[in-house]
C-alpha cells in the first residue's frame, strides 16, 4: 500500500471504507463541474470507481495510481489525486495527472501540496519520465495549480472539449523528470 505524507496530508491507496467520502466528492455538482465524464450519480457508480482503484493498487502491472487525500490532523477526507500510465516506454512511463477535491478545501493549497508529493513519488519510485495534465481553460484554479507546480504549457487548444452544450478551450501542461529535479 502506498502512503505519502506532506505537512498537512496523508495521500494513500484506497480502502473499501472510503466509499461514502468518495461518493460525496464524485457526486458533488460543484466539485465535479469540469469533470462531468467521471461524475457519479449513485453509490453503486462510486463503488465501481473505488473497486477499480483498489484492484489497481493490488495489480502487478499497475497502470492507475488513484489516491485519497485526508487531512492528517483530523483524518477528514479532502479529495482525490493520482495518475494514469498512458505510455510505458523503454525510457520510462508517461503519465496523466488528475486531481479534484471537495469545495470546502478549495483555495487552501491542498492540491498543490499533494501534487508535489505525488509527482515526486512518480519520478522517484514509479519509473516516470513525464507527467502531463490539462484542464478546460475556464478552470482557472486548476491551471493555476499546474503553474505553481512549475509545469510548462505545451498546448492551448481552441474549441477542444464539448462541455455544457458548447465547445470550450483546453490547456495542456507537462513536466519532465529532469525539469522536476532542478
Amino acid at each position: 500500500m502506498i502512503s505519502l505524507k506532506t505537512n498537512r496530508l496523508i495521500i494513500s491507496d484506497h480502502e473499501y471504507s472510503d466509499l461514502d467520502a468518495m461518493h460525496k466528492l464524485l457526486s458533488h455538482e460543484t466539485a465535479m463541474y469540469y469533470l462531468q465524464d467521471i461524475k457519479t450519480e449513485t453509490l453503486e457508480e462510486s463503488m465501481e470507481n473505488l473497486t477499480i482503484a483498489i484492484n489497481e493498487a493490488n495489480s502487478e502491472n499497475r497502470k492507475k495510481y488513484f489516491f485519497k487525500m485526508v487531512y492528517s490532523d483530523t483524518g477528514e477526507y479532502v479529495g482525490e489525486i493520482g495518475f494514469t500510465v498512458t505510455q510505458d516506454t523503454p525510457m520510462g512511463k508517461i503519465v496523466n495527472l488528475g486531481y479534484f477535491i471537495l469545495p470546502e478545501f478549495w483555495g487552501q493549497g491542498f492540491v498543490t501540496e499533494a501534487a508535489k508529493a505525488v509527482i515526486s513519488f512518480a519520478f522517484e519510485e514509479a519509473d516516470v519520465v513525464k507527467v502531463q495534465t490539462g484542464c478546460i481553460k475556464d478552470n482557472k484554479g486548476s491551471e493555476k495549480i499546474m503553474q505553481k507546480l512549475g509545469m510548462i504549457k505545451e498546448a492551448d487548444y481552441k474549441m477542444h472539449v464539448w462541455h455544457d452544450n458548447k465547445f470550450k478551450d483546453r490547456v495542456e501542461f507537462r513536466i519532465l523528470k529532469e525539469e522536476w529535479d532542478k
